[in-house]
């Protein structure tokens, strides 16, 4: 049996700002974001964590070095990991964008799972990169592993983990500092739970 811790990252300014970051922004975690790291870490602090895995961007990597830091762990990070690509909707306020964002949630919702943004991906390729990665670090000898990912990602791996499918990927909810624990007997996936809020002890809970 494998458990599969998984964090979301942090805040940045672009999620207090509710602007779409995807794959093309590299922000760094706000105060609020820093420590929610120390957050994350405080309540795995008694977890027998053997690997810390991040995807390339710093928002992940700084929320992952805290925690590989107080586990005396070195952080490894992959690409493929990163979050969505969201195309010629990244950086721009949600607010600015909803007929946009309501039209690819529509598709997505109804099964079209290939589609994507202009210059963007789609759910499928984004859960077929990560997926492959993930199974190459689950298929080494451990049984305790962190992975610290984002919010789209997180229903992209999750949705189907879970045997929800990618078009429900809407029911896997997310918040900022967010932790998920699942297992996994080389067989299936089975939540323990999602999206645990309440170590952010600082934080206004979700």
């Amino acid at each position: 049996m494998i458990n599969i811790y998984l964090a979301r990252h942090g805040e940045t300014e672009y999620n207090r700002r509710n602007q779409i970051q995807g794959r093309g922004i590299d922000a760094s975690l706000n105060e609020t974001g820093l420590r929610q790291a120390r957050d994350i870490t405080g309540f795995l602090q008694d977890t027998p964590i053997q690997k810390v895995v991040s995807s390339s961007l710093k928002r992940s990597i700084e929320t992952a070095s805290e925690i590989a830091r107080n586990k005396k762990l070195d952080l490894v990070s992959y690409a493929d990991l990163d979050e969505m690509d969201f195309g010629h909707l990244e950086g721009k306020p949600i607010s600015n964008i909803e007929d946009d964002l309501k039209e690819l949630h529509q598709r997505w919702k109804s099964g079209d799972v290939e589609h994507s943004c202009r210059g963007g991906e789609s759910p499928a390729v984004v859960f077929d990169r990560a997926n492959k990665r993930a199974q190459m670090i689950l298929g080494q000898n451990i049984h305790n592993v962190l992975f610290v990912l984002h919010g789209r990602l997180l229903r992209i791996l999750l949705s189907q983990w879970l045997q929800y499918g990618l078009h429900q990927m809407h029911r896997i909810p997310h918040s900022n500092g967010a932790l998920y624990h699942l297992q996994w007997n080389n067989t299936e996936f089975e939540a323990v739970y999602l999206n645990k809020t309440d170590h952010l002890f600082n934080e206004q809970k979700n």
